[in-house]
């Protein structure tokens, strides 16, 4: 497999790509990156959706389904996410590599043009989408909404973060609410199209073994020669003078606790990796601290998991508890904090931790999809590594960096849902 190589096309769009024979399909991606807003958020996440449904070239879902068929069963596929403070929208289209078509075709350069139209040309009247395509979506991005709210675990980290940081984009959700998704208008699809177009930070990426060249004129023709102001998210953390205690109660048979922490972080790959591994030590796997103290030898919670936002540096500890177990619970994660901060750390819970980033972090190579999601993820930060690279770094961490991180690391909201 060959390097994460990348090309700039024109401001604020990049074509990246890996040539790697381990596959036989191909994938080609666009993602759309702008920071979150309360006013778009709603209307973009539809728009991913829309244009995936139809384009000028097939203008309806069926000869859509068509040409994707004709190109061996190729696959389209849409997803929203939240990097930090951005709302990254991705449209990505997978097919078969092209040293494996029957007569030679060159599919990789018919995905790479049909992403282009689809982003570009899409089904559009008098500027206007199809009301069919808009309803079908509309319904899909709302019952998404709906099972994040009815997944309580998700519910739960959802609104810590709310409280967290109500005063900042990362507060904002990636789908926009139930009642502005129901509130759009077709106009306001169409609009935020167009606001994409020009002001996206546009990530493109190609992984496969077909040459990337042809992938990479047809990205230009259609990208090179529009004009464009990219928006960069304004980084803001609002860090309260005393931690916030938030509850609120459902019918629920388990009670949540939420632990938001803020990292003081330097927003860069290296930092980032330690962040994972000091993460991991605390509560990322079964030989973690919380694991192994507060949910095996104390049994106060279900689970007890840490995990970190690096994009953002938030780190949260979720756990699912009984009622009252809830206070017992909070007080021996900060316990087990502490005992990180001042350096009990054993070489065994080290090594196990950074067992477990390195095969997070190699794992990503066994697939196309999680490793464009693996460079997707760090374009936010400075010094990319790849996943290799990364596990080589992880084991040169010292305990002494996995303390100094900690020390950084500051309580911020404590949010409760308890059961009734």
């Amino acid at each position: 497999m060959s390097e994460f190589v990348q090309r700039k096309i024109c401001e604020g769009v990049t074509f990246g790509s890996i040539t790697d024979d381990r596959f036989k399909i191909g994938r080609l991606s666009a993602t759309l990156l702008v920071p979150l807003s309360r006013q778009t958020a709603a209307a973009n996440a539809l728009l991913s959706c829309v244009l995936t449904r139809s384009c000028k070239k097939y203008p309806d879902f069926t000869s859509l389904s068509r040409k994707l068929d004709s190109l061996y069963g190729a696959a389209l596929y849409p997803s929203v996410r939240q990097m930090g403070d951005c709302q990254a929208l991705t449209i990505a289209v997978s097919g078969l590599d092209d040293i494996y078509t029957l007569n030679g075709e060159a599919v990789s350069a018919e995905l790479a043009d049909l992403l282009s139209s689809i982003i570009f040309e899409p089904n559009v009247n008098d500027g206007l989408f199809s009301e069919e395509d808009i309803e079908q979506e509309r319904r899909q991005l709302i019952e998404s909404i709906d099972s994040e709210y009815n997944d309580k675990r998700y519910y739960a980290i959802k609104r810590c973060i709310e409280n967290m940081c109500g005063e900042e984009l990362y507060s904002i959700g990636r789908f926009g609410s139930r009642e502005e998704v129901e509130a759009l208008t077709n106009a306001d699809v169409y609009s935020a199209w167009k606001r994409l177009l020009s002001q996206a930070r546009v990530e493109l990426t190609m992984l496969g073994s077909a040459s990337t060249e042809k992938a990479y004129e047809g990205f230009v023709k259609y990208f090179g020669d529009k004009p464009r102001t990219t928006e960069e998210p304004e980084h803001t953390d609002v860090v309260p003078e005393k931690v916030r205690y938030v509850s609120e109660e459902q019918e629920l048979s388990q009670s949540k606790l939420v632990m938001g922490f803020r990292c003081n972080y330097d927003n860069d790959d290296r930092a980032a990796l330690e962040n994972s591994l000091m993460s991991a030590v605390l509560g990322g796997t079964p030989t973690s601290k919380l694991f192994l103290n507060v949910r095996e030898k104390q049994s106060l919670c279900y689970y007890c998991v840490s995990r970190v936002d690096n994009n953002k540096g938030v780190l949260l500890i979720d756990s699912g508890v009984e009622t009252e177990n809830i206070e017992k619970t909070k007080n021996a994660v900060l316990e087990q904090f502490e005992l990180l901060k001042k350096g009990d750390i054993s070489d065994e819970e080290l090594v196990n931790a950074k067992l477990a980033v390195k095969n997070s972090l190699m794992s990503s190579l066994d697939s196309l999809a999680a490793l464009q999601a693996f460079y997707i993820g760090g374009v936010l930060r400075k010094n990319q590594l790849t996943p290799t690279k990364a596990a080589e770094l992880t084991d040169g961490i010292s305990k002494e960096r996995i303390i100094e991180l900690a020390n950084k690391v500051q309580l911020d909201t404590v949010f409760t849902l308890k059961g009734n």
